[in-house]
């Protein structure tokens, strides 16, 4: 067969009714690299949006149902194909119907580099046969039950994720990363003589306190895929994924410097007159031993080598 040039094949991507998006299988968020005018039209977002290390769209927008999400998700973490009919929310918010294709795309010495996706539009026929009107409610009732939760996954005092929702986010970011071998590095901190300053100011001004520190740390955190979370009452916990220990470690010292500067007095404190925070840190690169219960047992032996800490702070 003879072989078609590349401006051949760009016209042919261009010209395709159906949409086409490319998306990169090295990055845990699957950000698209290349989506074409079909896809444009259909999606409502222009190439120079999508283009800007835009997670894939497919993923975010809750469609269809948890359950279609987290087969998508498994097929590009596994690096597998896949093929499902898909309702996908246009930019303006309405409804649009296709049947999804998921191919993954290898470089010269068998890598995966890629993913390609076809969403081919359905027909009304075809529409009416997959029940997509019925899909179609069923996904904006489970989209109002999962803003409610949304209310749930924050600790009211901080606004950080609750543990428990931390810890789910964190192990799906760590199965994402460790197909990569991204490097995972876990932050604790501790906030030091918390009870005494409840004990001289009172519980309010105590939870002012703790939420100023938590803004000192979600703040320094600015990629998307940092998690930060308020592990009990006086500790905080933070994880972030492909940076360096020593980079974390600048960046614990950062936060560390950062409190001190609230100038939060302790006149009372054990330990020093004004607020501070000691911080453990661990990291290391995600594989089969690695993994985030590891990382947070060495995060807490470092803490715990930082005295003085509360004993009982964070059990991993």
């Amino acid at each position: 067969m003879k072989q078609l040039s590349r401006q051949i094949l760009e016209q042919i991507l261009e010209l395709s009714s159906a949409g086409i998006v490319v998306v990169d299988a090295c990055d845990p968020d699957f950000p698209v690299v290349y989506a074409n005018p079909a896809y444009e039209r259909r999606s409502g977002y222009s190439a120079d949006e999508l283009l800007v290390g835009r997670r894939l769209p497919l993923l975010s927008h809750g469609i269809l149902g948890q359950h279609d999400v987290d087969q998508l998700q498994a097929a590009l973490d596994q690096g597998e194909s896949y093929e499902a009919t898909f309702v996908d929310s246009h930019k303006d918010g309405s409804n649009w119907v296709s049947q999804l294709r998921v191919e993954p795309l290898y470089g010269p010495r068998g890598a995966l580099k890629l993913f390609v996706l076809t969403l081919v539009p359905l027909s009304e026929e075809k529409r009416s046969g997959a029940n997509v009107e019925l899909r179609i409610m069923q996904r904006e009732i489970k989209r109002a039950r999962q803003e409610l939760a949304k209310l749930d996954r924050r600790e009211p005092v901080t606004g950080l994720l609750r543990y428990d929702y931390f810890l789910e986010l964190a192990e799906r970011d760590c199965r994402m990363g460790r197909r990569n071998g991204r490097d995972v590095a876990v932050m604790l901190l501790d906030v030091v003589d918390l009870d005494v300053y409840r004990q001289t100011f009172g519980a309010k001004a105590a939870n002012s306190c703790l939420r100023m520190i938590a803004g000192q740390v979600s703040g320094a955190l600015r990629r998307s895929a940092d998690l930060c979370a308020r592990a009990d009452e006086h500790s905080l916990i933070a994880l972030t994924l492909g940076q360096g220990i020593d980079e974390v470690r600048a960046l614990a010292q950062l936060i560390a410097a950062n409190v001190c500067g609230l100038g939060l007095h302790n006149p009372r404190g054990r330990h020093g007159r004004y607020i501070a925070v000691h911080i453990g840190v661990a990291g290391g690169k995600l594989n089969g031993k690695y993994t985030l219960e590891v990382a947070i047992a060495q995060a807490r032996e470092d803490l715990l080598s930082r005295q003085p800490i509360h004993k009982g702070a964070i059990q991993a």
